[in-house]
């Protein structure tokens, strides 16, 4: 799941065909990246509808944003963004969702491949954006790492739990995105916030990432939905999950942006 800078140099050194792709903003990309890399924004595109639909038209968004950027068979996807994320977790996330391919986060990004002596050029040459437009619907290789709205709704404790990615004051809610309808959280959920599962813009190690998610409640035994603001955030913890060696994870896509909107779900508000 994750490459070192100076692995990355040496793979490509002896000729192994990889695909580099900044999920920066197109502006960072073409000011300074990884010689040849190619931009892909992954961060914008928000399900409208956490559904089976909704989760094909998200699919597809990204398979047809794929396709524009022309990867050639074989190569080995290297998503990266400045440090680690939000990002490029989002975007090995919905590579695996997708397409079910393989492919791999450059550890501590743009930063690292710096410090590590790589060199940087501005970027040109094929950009995409994950979006609606134009895309038809695709059905996902593996939806299990999408969690439906009902399949969020209807988790049972025995066999599942909910996991809150964002601040603490989020998950009390003392603050509210503008956007939301209601500030809390879902009932049932734990909070392991996004930012403690890196240090030093790369991921902790897998016995630390373990450790962090047990203290916080949590258990490999157990399907773990994952969810956030708008479902970006949970996609780093969905990563540090499986490095951690969780099997059964999934990101509820539509996270608090989409489960505020209806005003019928019940919600939590307070500290634990």
């Amino acid at each position: 799941m994750l490459i070192s800078a100076p692995d990355l140099a040496k793979r490509m050194a002896d000729g192994e065909n990889v695909a580099l792709i900044d999920v920066r903003e197109r502006e960072a990309w073409q000011t300074a990246s990884l010689p040849g890399a190619l931009n892909l924004n992954v961060y914008d595109y928000f399900v409208s509808d956490s559904t089976p639909k909704g989760y094909a038209a998200m699919a597809g968004a990204f398979v047809h944003a794929w396709q524009q950027l022309g990867i050639a068979n074989g190569a080995t996807p290297v998503f990266f963004e400045q440090t680690v994320g939000m990002r490029s977790p989002r975007g090995l996330w919905f590579l695996w969702f997708a397409l079910g391919a393989e492919g791999l986060i450059l550890d501590g990004g743009v930063d690292a491949w710096a410090d590590a002596g790589g060199k940087l050029a501005p970027g040109t040459g094929r950009s995409a954006i994950v979006s609606d437009a134009g895309a038809p619907e695709y059905q996902p290789a593996m939806p299990q790492l999408a969690a439906t709205r009902v399949e969020t709704i209807d988790a049972d404790p025995t066999t599942a739990m909910l996991l809150d990615a964002r601040r603490p004051t989020e998950y009390d809610g003392s603050f509210v995105h503008e956007c939301c309808a209601r500030a809390g959280r879902i009932p049932g959920s734990k909070l392991l916030f996004w930012e403690d599962v890196v240090e030093n813009g790369r991921f902790k190690s897998a016995e630390a990432l373990a450790h962090l998610a047990a203290k916080a409640g949590f258990t490999p035994s157990k399907r773990v939905i994952i969810w956030c603001h708008r479902g970006a955030r949970a996609a780093t913890i969905l990563v540090a999950l499986k490095l951690a060696g969780y099997q059964d994870v999934a990101v509820y896509v539509g996270s608090w942006h989409e489960w505020a909107s209806h005003s019928e779900l019940p919600l939590l508000r307070g500290a634990y």
